[in-house]
């Protein structure tokens, strides 16, 4: 848009700066003023925000590069094109050494009437001066650490966390080794940078400094320099690293724990379980007192199973590798007590993932769908993460399992995750709680919603393509 753009036309014709400064008002939408020379043009942008300057080359006195630098001096990089009567090779080579954002000949603009052009030009100088500024005042305010970094380590420029990272002033970084300002992980961001200017592929690598964990992303920088040189953004992670392992600790801790009172459970139940099955010999017809004995049994069996996999399933994953969701699907399906319930898979998505949990958390929403929703058929499917229509463009996916049984009721959305929750008498209620905790290993959400034909439908998002 340019109705926000304000332009000074600056030419030593009163006619021409008038007439142009005119047009760009009334057929572009620009805000415009004009002046006759340098001298006026200081006085205009004294008293003005002006976003960009367009300005003859040949004026009496100074000419429009040595207004554009008097104009850098004392008000900064303010976008200029310049405008040459003189369509030469120098005059071009000149303007762009002496860093115009534009030039345009002068007779295109007078002859051609190609105000068009010009307007397309200023508004691009601006979109760019804007985007620029708005950069960098992201990077100066950011926490991570920026950096740009030549091949040979040589730092050309960084911003204030930088500095504050390395314990000196901002423009003491300009120049100084890479290596000898952080000697502790130098060596490894330098690594990284070479190795990406080599390829042309970013890369992250993870480094250590006094203490603190970094992850860092190191990209190629593709503007046209004498020197090659990469960006490196090192973001803080200890605290989130110091969780990861304060979680890990937590959850062997936990895994001991499940493990040693499972098996102080399994050994007593193993003799009863023994015990009911000889008691039972004794009898020419089972009475009904040891049915109930056996299927407190059996209950006390899957009970001890389910505290084991809900311990195991929530450790984080470390190692996730391309597993299709619809063969993970397809090879559990038949252990579980379907009956007559069909399956549709209506996705080939590969996934990073860790395949046998993913099994597991496919499992556990199969049986709920069979067992507990009485469906007749289950639907597994991807969509993209966040658009119920699907985006080919969206980085992450979620998928779902959706059923046509019975459903869940709305008022129990927010329970069904809790251990001990159950729709069946004899339900443990580890069930959907195993599946919350795989999802969270992966870093993905899961939640419930009622499926298109009025079932329940679980959705798990911020899954990551393979």
């Amino acid at each position: 848009m340019s109705d926000d753009i304000r332009v000074l036309v600056v030419d030593d014709s009163e006619f021409f700066a008038e007439m142009t400064a005119e047009t760009l008002t009334e057929d572009h939408r620009m805000e415009s003023d004009w002046a006759t020379g340098a001298e006026e043009a200081m006085g205009v942008l004294a008293d003005a925000e002006i976003d960009c300057i367009v300005s003859d080359y040949e004026m009496p006195g100074p000419n429009g590069l040595e207004l554009m630098e008097t104009v850098r001096a004392e008000h900064g990089d303010v976008p200029f094109i310049l405008l040459t009567g003189r369509g030469t090779e120098e005059v071009a080579s000149e303007a762009i050494s002496a860093g115009v954002d534009d030039y345009i000949l002068k007779l295109e603009v007078v002859e051609d009437q190609q105000h068009q052009q010009l307007a397309n030009r200023i508004t691009s100088a601006v979109d760019q001066q804007r985007t620029q500024q708005r950069y960098e005042l992201l990077v100066d305010n950011t926490p991570d650490v920026v950096a740009q970094v030549a091949c040979d380590g040589e730092i050309v420029a960084a911003n204030p966390a930088m500095a504050d990272l390395a314990g000196v002033d901002r423009e003491s970084l300009r120049g100084a080794s890479l290596l000898e300002q952080f000697p502790e992980t130098g060596e490894s961001w330098l690594t990284a940078g070479q190795a990406v200017l080599e390829t042309g592929a970013s890369r992250t690598v993870e480094s250590e400094l006094d203490g603190r964990h970094f992850h860092n992303i190191v990209v190629p920088v593709d503007i046209r320099t004498e020197r090659d040189t990469f960006q490196l953004i090192a973001r803080d992670v200890t605290e989130r690293t110091e969780r990861a392992r304060e979680l890990k600790r937590k959850n062997e801790r936990l895994d001991r724990f499940a493990s040693m009172v499972s098996h102080d459970l399994q050994g007593p139940l193993d003799i009863a379980s023994m015990n009911a099955k000889l008691l039972a010999e004794a009898f020419e017809e089972r009475p009904e007192e040891l049915e109930a004995i056996q299927r407190s049994h059996d209950r006390m069996e899957r009970l001890i199973e389910d505290v084991l996999t809900l311990a195991r399933q929530g450790n984080t994953i470390d190692d996730p590798a391309a597993t299709t969701i619809g063969t993970a699907a397809e090879k559990v399906w038949p252990h579980v007590d379907a009956g007559g319930t069909d399956l549709v898979v209506e996705t080939d998505q590969q996934i990073m993932a860790d395949g046998a949990r993913l099994q597991e958390l496919l499992s556990n929403l199969f049986r709920n769908a069979t067992i507990h929703g009485h469906a007749s058929t289950v639907r597994v499917g991807t969509r993209a993460d966040g658009a119920s229509d699907g985006d080919p463009g969206d980085p992450d996916l979620a998928f779902y399992v959706a059923d046509d049984g019975l459903g869940i009721p709305e008022e129990e959305y927010d329970t069904v995750f809790e251990t001990g929750f159950s729709t069946a008498g004899d339900g443990t209620g580890f069930g959907l709680a195993i599946v919350e905790q795989i999802a969270h290993a992966h870093g993905w959400t899961i939640e419930l919603g009622e499926s298109e034909s009025g079932g329940a439908r679980f959705d798990v998002s911020g899954v990551e393509p393979a």
